[in-house]
């Protein structure tokens, strides 16, 4: 068993106290969160305080975010339950991907967050480690676990789910006001081809009340009523033709094709030649928001493990945003990797955090942004 970093937490009945004042230089040993490799999850009962104060829990949310003892970043909102709101009293259950890698966690820490505007109210750390199993001989490779983001990217699903719903009732709406107005037009031109437009013989003016008994024979028609309903209905099919126009114009269309007006820094530069050098697109799939795309080859260059690239955008983006990062490599040794994108401040540059030191490789880059238009 490992020495854990930090103050025992302090317990409440079942529950343990995690305070929003202490430094952030600060570490609470929460036994609760330890286990063994394998472990299906655990419920963890914990009491929010701000100093001595319990903490309200309306309208906030606590996400753990940590690095397991062999370097994976883990990522979990399962907060389940709210036992009392006023009180500070919730459950947060442990998914089972935080117990792969025996050894006590190298970074760990509770994020407290508003649910409305997703900002971060405090930062606690805390300590915990994950046990060596005796039953069982392997689990396999620490995996990179995040159901914060597969949650968001549910949303953002829902959403554009939404809005084309919503398109396609407008267009079949459209549709349907185009169909009736072309059958009213063809109705009267009908009517009028029929001879069932009514007048007395020679040449007269009507401008009173008039009732027509009997058969009636119309040679020659000539109406202005009748030509200008034809062209007012004409109009008519015409506006909703541009309207069902108008309504699928900007919706999933090509704002920027492919360009490489980007610039490249920390471990990333262009390869030298070639013609699968990165590059990124655009596209915008609805008022507001669009989806930045890349790929391509970039060449990495560092003897460190541990390390980042950049890549200066044509766009602003922001950390609110969601991005998703691939690359690939071949790697002989076949030592563990990893890249993970992250996004600055309404900044139009993003880092990728890397893993595995490389001398001067070409790698293949494979890049997706979800990003409001700023």
């Amino acid at each position: 068993m490992a020495t854990l970093v930090g103050d025992p937490a302090t317990p409440q009945g079942k529950y343990v106290v995690l305070d929003t004042t202490v430094s952030s230089a600060s570490s609470v040993i929460v036994p609760q969160l330890s286990g063994h490799q394998g472990d299906a999850g655990r419920i963890v009962y914990l009491a929010i305080k701000d100093g001595k104060t319990p903490h309200n829990m309306d309208g906030q949310k606590l996400v753990l975010k940590a690095k397991d003892a062999s370097g994976t970043p883990k990522v979990s909102d399962t907060m389940t339950a709210v036992d009392s709101s006023a009180g500070g009293l919730v459950q947060f259950t442990v998914p089972s991907q935080f117990y792969q890698a025996d050894g006590p966690y190298n970074t760990a820490y509770f994020e407290l967050r508003s649910t409305s505007s997703d900002t971060v109210i405090s930062t606690i750390n805390v300590s915990f480690e994950v046990l060596e199993s005796a039953t069982i001989m392997t689990t396999g490779q620490s995996e990179v676990y995040n159901n914060e983001m597969s949650n968001t990217m549910e949303s953002v699903n829902a959403s554009i789910s939404n809005q084309l719903q919503a398109l396609q009732t407008q267009v079949s709406n459209a549709a349907t006001l185009a169909k009736t107005a072309q059958a009213s037009l063809d109705a009267i031109t009908a009517a009028a081809q029929a001879n069932s437009f009514a007048t007395l013989s020679g040449d007269n003016k009507f401008t009173g009340n008039n009732n027509f008994g009997g058969n009636t024979t119309i040679e020659n028609l000539s109406s202005p009523t009748i030509d200008s309903l034809k062209s007012t209905l004409t109009n008519n099919i015409n506006a909703v033709s541009e309207s069902v126009s108008s309504q699928l114009s900007g919706k999933l269309v090509v704002s920027e094709n492919w360009t490489r007006n980007y610039t490249l820094g920390g471990a990333f530069t262009a390869p030298q030649g070639g013609t699968n050098q990165f590059a990124l697109s655009r596209y915008k799939i609805m008022d507001g928001l669009s989806i930045i795309t890349g790929r391509g080859d970039l060449v990495v260059n560092s003897s460190n493990e541990y390390y980042e690239g950049t890549i200066t955008l044509p766009w602003v983006v922001d950390n609110a945003d969601t991005a998703f990062a691939q690359i690939y490599w071949n790697d002989a040794n076949g030592a563990s990797s990893y890249a993970l994108p992250h996004l600055g401040v309404r900044s139009n540059q993003i880092g990728i955090s890397m893993k595995g030191a490389r001398t001067n490789k070409t790698v293949r880059l494979s890049l997706v942004i979800f990003t409001q238009d700023y």
